[in-house]
């Protein structure tokens, strides 16, 4: 044991011990030793080990008193003994305060002093010391024993993940033990590295990559993973293909796991989710290192990638970088199944429609089908126009199917039951019997846009024989329009059979039109049908012309043959000689292993599909922009006109109710002061003149009750049916103008969306209060001759002393009848007509809120769709601004897909 050991371990008094042969207790001992030293010896190392020896014994307080006499070399590790007697009995401050004061260029002690205060915080629980005194324990001696576990520890147990990765880093770049990188792949394994930029792990990468190669590639693969599913994960690849190109990759170097990480994660990228712009930068530098170390097995879908990359973005790759894909991939010996990633990417592409909500179509999906549908062998037969073309089809299907001619494309295949459909872009349309479609394809018939095709489907056995289909063309005539449909359906075929007349063969229009197709289409095989042969009468002459046109069409068609035919001969040689070609030329195992090709074919198509699509989506918002404007201009339009047809029915309505109120008002202004003068002759001598007042009072409240009931309550009931009529006409009005308006806009929306019915029970509301309110009507008495005025008093006073008297009757009478006749009931009326008229004035309030709601429910619905509109002219005008400020989201997916298929475009080419 080293004497540094001995001071860590406290035991620097063993040493003593060993020269002193003596049995005693090491305290005894030390006494004994001490006692032998003379006076002007220096004593500290003795005092030393007695301290370490009362430490060990648990006597502190005597153990400090020694330590406080060492002075010489030992007084630092005295000081941090005494600190360690102050920690064991609790004096943490003590302690603390102590350890900080020993100054020491011992680099032992000073790291057990670092560890010694880390423990003390843990202690007290003064974590965040506690993290600094480590922290500056391991910068300061590393190498420390344990320093480094100790820290390890404490922030894995505190879940310190960036404290215990930054301390794993830098160890495994400072010591480049193998140990360290493993525990820093550990911790990328867990997760904990994920919020670190990609660039910290470059220097630990570099270093690992010297130590062991194996290790790097995990290392590797763990971060790669552990990105992958974060927003920095093409930062990541970025910088590791940056970091790569630091590392020298030998020719032949054997790499286990990153030739099929780099193959994975170059499919994932160009599946459609990221944008050209985050990748153009990064994907130069992957390519190139993905070529520096693949594999065999790899090579071929690197080189493509790479070649296809350069094709759609030229310039990008290093120049040698390509020419050295370009030989790799000519040396290549085998090459994957290109017909399964091609309907893998098909899938994704339809996929990825289906998501950004693009409608394929039926057509579109019935031909991609077909395209990619390898179980019949698909014979298309064009010709010019008048070489006998569809002849020739009725030959081959053994029945007259086509008449002279065809204005559209026709695809004849077996099925056990007839069925006609036309394919077009504005849908699918059913044929119901043979007539229609002769009908549509005979030349009379000129509707052909090009993009049409009838699908026939019938029992037929020469077809069922040979597993095969055909299509009939219209015959190539100059026509701009059929030649497009020759163009657009010989992409469905597996070969092509031209039909020439012998009499004008392969003219200079028919072999431009051939090698037009052969440059678009080069790997389809071509055949030829030598018709009308009937117009040639010897054997010879057959021959000769068959041999001349047979060369002459070699020239441009190496590989084509030629059949001499004649339409108009039904005899059963002719028909085994035209099967043996068949057999030959179209039905042939070559003719279905180009299954590939028209798969690729249909992804060309599909993702030009999309393009168009693009364009077309973004005139349909803008259309629609349009078209919901519209509707709301028509909309506001009815709703202001509804706003003032309603103003129309509150003024008139209200105005004509208004004026039958007055009228009556006005004939009970009239009538009451006559009827109430009428009852002065009620006043006779024979009356009770002291009562007679209250009598006449009563019989005017009488009569004014009869004549409400007997004449004001029938003439307003009458009034109020004539007004409920009347108005009944002119809501009647406003709904036949609000039906028109709904017929015009639901003609404009394009389908029953709008009706806008009036609510109608206001009217039998109306009728419900006229009856209640012209149905007998109780009337309060009123006080007409009994107020206080003078002249009543008078009167009455009179009353009570001349009614005695039976001389003056007849003057009493006349007084009191002047009274009565003189009376100004105008005050009366006024009150009897407010009285009578309140329930009437109450309902003509109610009136505008009645008529409100007669219209509330076209409001509402109007309003609803005004706001249904304005939500669509608001998202529609957002998604045209995305598609403007943003076109990436839609193309550079499709770009990606343009690279796939370019890829598999390179590999189909090699097979």
């Amino acid at each position: 044991m080293t004497v540094k050991q001995q001071f860590i371990k406290k035991e620097f008094y063993k040493s003593y011990l060993n020269e002193i042969e003596n049995d005693n207790h090491p305290i005894a001992a030390l006494a004994e030793l001490y006692r032998e030293q003379n006076d002007d010896m220096d004593l500290s190392s003795i005092r030393f080990a007695q301290g370490e020896v009362y430490f060990e014994n648990k006597d502190f307080e005597t153990a400090v008193f020694k330590w406080e006499k060492v002075g010489n070399q030992l007084s630092d590790w005295a000081k941090k003994n005494i600190a360690d007697s102050y920690y064991e009995i609790g004096a943490y401050e003590t302690a603390e305060r102590l350890y900080r004061e020993v100054k020491t260029d011992s680099r032992t002690l000073t790291s057990e002093i670092f560890l010694k205060l880390f423990s003390l915080y843990i202690d007290v629980s003064k974590y965040e010391e506690a993290d600094r005194i480590i922290k500056e324990a391991v910068k300061y001696n590393p190498d420390y024993p344990n320093v480094t576990k100790i820290a390890r520890n404490f922030y894995e147990k505190n879940h310190d993940w960036n404290s215990a990765v930054a301390l794993a880093s830098e160890e495994s770049i400072r010591t480049e033990d193998l140990k360290w990188f493993i525990i820093l792949k550990d911790y990328i394994l867990d997760g904990v590295t994920t919020e670190m930029a990609p660039s910290y792990f470059v220097q630990p990468l570099l270093s690992l990559a010297r130590v062991n190669l194996e290790q790097f590639e995990l290392m590797v693969e763990a971060l790669w993973n552990s990105y992958h599913d974060q927003s920095v994960y093409i930062t990541w690849l970025q910088t590791f293909n940056e970091m790569l190109f630091q590392i020298n990759v030998e020719t032949g170097m054997k790499w286990n796991r990153l030739p099929s990480i780099y193959s994975l994660s170059y499919e994932e990228l160009v599946e459609g989710d990221y944008f050209v712009a985050e990748l153009e930068e990064m994907m130069p530098s992957f390519l190139t290192n993905w070529l520096r170390i693949t594999d065999l097995k790899g090579a071929v879908l690197a080189t493509t990638a790479t070649l296809a990359w350069d094709r759609l973005f030229p310039g990008r790759i290093d120049y040698q970088i390509v020419v050295d894909a370009e030989m790799a991939f000519e040396q290549l010996m085998k090459t994957p199944d290109c017909f399964e990633i091609g309907k893998e990417l098909f899938e994704n592409i339809l996929q990825w429609s289906v998501l950004n909500e693009i409608e394929v179509g039926e057509r579109f999906e019935w031909w991609t089908n077909k395209i990619t549908q390898f179980e019949n062998t698909t014979m298309l037969v064009a010709g010019t126009a008048g070489n006998g073309k569809s002849s020739f089809v009725n030959s081959l299907l053994g029945e007259k199917m086509m008449g002279s001619s065809t204005t559209m494309p026709v695809l004849f295949e077996q099925n056990n039951d007839a069925n006609i459909v036309v394919l077009s872009k504005e849908g699918n349309t059913q044929l119901a019997e043979y007539a229609d479609f002769y009908d549509l394809t005979t030349v009379e018939n000129n509707l052909l846009k090009g993009d049409e095709l009838v699908h026939y489907e019938l029992p037929n056995s020469f077809l069922q024989k040979h597993r095969l289909s055909i299509i009939d063309t219209p015959g190539i005539d100059g026509d701009e329009v059929n030649t497009k449909a020759l163009i657009h359906s010989v992409k469905l075929a597996d070969r092509l059979v031209f039909v020439l007349n012998a009499t004008a063969p392969y003219t200079e229009n028919e072999r431009s039109l051939l090698v037009k197709i052969h440059k678009e289409l080069p790997t389809l095989p071509i055949h030829f049908i030598l018709n009308k042969m009937d117009s040639i009468y010897s054997t010879e002459e057959i021959e000769r012309v068959r041999s001349e046109i047979e060369a002459k069409i070699r020239e441009d068609f190496p590989t084509a043959n030629v059949l001499p035919y004649s339409s108009i001969y039904s005899n059963q040689e002719q028909f085994n000689e035209l099967e043996r070609f068949i057999e030959n030329n179209v039905l042939s195992t070559e003719a279905n292993s180009k299954q590939t090709e028209k798969l690729l074919l249909a992804i060309r198509k599909l993702i030009n599909f999309l393009l168009e699509k693009r364009v077309e989506r973004e005139d349909e918002l803008r259309a629609n922009i349009q078209w919901n404007e519209v509707l709301d201009e028509k909309l506001n339009g009815l709703l202001h006109s509804l706003k003032d047809k309603e103003m129309e029915h509150v003024y008139t309505i209200t105005s004509t109710y208004r004026e039958l109120k007055d009228e009556l008002k006005y004939d009970l202004k009239l009538s009451v002061p006559g009827l109430l003068k009428e009852c002065k002759e009620l006043i006779k001598e024979d009356s009770d003149f002291s009562t007679i007042l209250e009598t006449v009072n009563e019989e005017m409240n009488i009569r004014i009750g009869q004549y409400v009931r007997e004449n004001t309550l029938p003439k307003l009931n009458e009034a109020l049916q004539n007004w409920i009529k009347e108005s009944g006409i002119l809501l009647e009005g406003t709904q036949s103008y609000l039906a028109e308006m709904s017929n015009s806009l639901n003609e404009y929306i394009g389908n029953e969306y709008l009706n806008l019915e009036c609510d109608f029970k206001v009217l039998d509301d109306w009728r419900r209060d006229a009856d209640r309110m012209t149905s007998m009507t109780q009337l309060d008495d009123m006080n007409i001759l009994l107020n206080s005025s003078p002249s009543q008093f008078i009167l009455k006073s009179s009353g009570i002393l001349l009614g005695l008297l039976p001389q003056n009757k007849s003057k009493l009478v006349a007084q009191y009848q002047k009274y009565v006749d003189n009376v100004n009931y105008d005050e009366i009326t006024s009150e009897l007509s407010t009285k009578f008229f309140l329930q009437f004035e109450m309902f003509e309030k109610t009136l505008p809120r009645d008529l409100s709601m007669f219209l509330h429910a076209p409001y509402e619905q109007i309003h609803g769709l005004v706001d249904e509109t304005r939500e669509s002219i608001s998202n529609y005008a957002r998604t045209v601004e995305e598609m403007k400020s943003n076109p990436s989201i839609y193309f550079d997916p499709i770009t990606f897909f343009t690279v796939r298929l370019r890829q598999l475009e390179f590999l189909a080419l090699r097979k």
